[in-house]
């Protein structure tokens, strides 16, 4: 338990510039976000016609069937902020998922680090617990930078809690594609190529889950999108199945990380190939 808790302070030390490049702008975006509802209220009467004039394909990606829902102050944030922030938070996740372990593996110092007393149990979830640690905390800037930004926006009044909920369901979809990747990084040959293909899952589920709004034919196969499970309006209530389906998932995701951690032989900087967990692979003496 004591090398656990080494891997994670140190651990989160290094991510914490990590937090700072993704949480400040994340904060920045709220806080320049909200004001815009006051000038989307006043011209409601104009932009309303538009957006009953646009073609099905063309709002599915302002919202679909919601679209007109903007108007209102729920209705703007769900749809013009945290409606990105699953695509963004996704590729944060693909990035740091496949890095968690896979980077240093390719450089030839995770090999060093486990001749040393840490265990492999220590090192993987210890690592493992910082990143998620370090996904809440940028999630928490972000918040504290919406909520600074509705203090000023004259008319949106929202108590802190209730514009908490998004992050709740942001966290479970960010869960998911951190454990996902960080499973594929245990089986591709490289963390790249880990993480481009979380990646594009990623912007492929978000592209999917839209055109399904205006596309029925397209519905059965967006069931199989995370996005698709995404709240963006969770302020009027957070659905609390999804998001314990999605971190069911991600639990699931990680067991087989750590399975194909476990497993394998360590390799060495440039030692490349495909790592699947199950195909009888020798068990690593630490």
């Amino acid at each position: 338990m004591r090398s656990f808790w080494t891997i994670f302070r140190f651990s989160s030390w290094r991510l914490r510039w990590t937090i700072l490049g993704w949480g400040i702008p994340l904060m920045l975006l709220g806080l320049i976000t909200t004001p815009f509802y006051d000038l989307v209220a006043e011209n409601e009467r104009q932009l309303r016609p538009v957006i009953q004039g646009l073609k099905p394909l063309v709002k599915s990606f302002i919202g679909g069937e919601q679209a007109e829902e903007i108007f209102t102050p729920q209705g703007f944030l769900a749809l013009r902020y945290f409606a990105f922030l699953p695509v963004i938070l996704g590729i944060f996740a693909s990035v740091a998922g496949s890095g968690m372990l896979a980077t240093d593996e390719e450089r030839g110092i995770l090999d060093f680090l486990l001749a040393h007393p840490a265990g492999r149990a220590s090192v993987f979830f210890g690592r493992m617990a910082a990143t998620i640690c370090s996904l809440v905390a940028i999630l928490l800037l972000a918040w504290v930078g919406l909520w600074l930004g509705v203090l000023r926006a004259g008319s949106l009044h929202f108590p802190p809690g209730q514009i908490l909920l998004p992050y709740i369901s942001v966290l479970a979809v960010s869960t998911f594609f951190l454990a996902l990747s960080l499973a594929l990084s245990m089986m591709m040959p490289s963390r790249v190529t880990a993480a481009m293909t979380t990646g594009f899952i990623v912007l492929a589920g978000e592209i999917l889950t839209n055109l399904a709004k205006a596309i029925s034919q397209l519905q059965p196969a967006a069931q199989f999108s995370p996005l698709t499970y995404f709240q963006a309006n969770a302020m009027r209530g957070l659905h609390i199945q999804p998001v314990l389906g999605l971190l069911a998932i991600a639990l699931f995701l990680t067991g087989l990380a750590w399975l194909g951690f476990q497993r394998r032989d360590i390799r060495v900087a440039g030692d490349g190939g495909w790592k699947l967990p199950f195909l009888g692979w020798r068990k690593g003496g630490n």
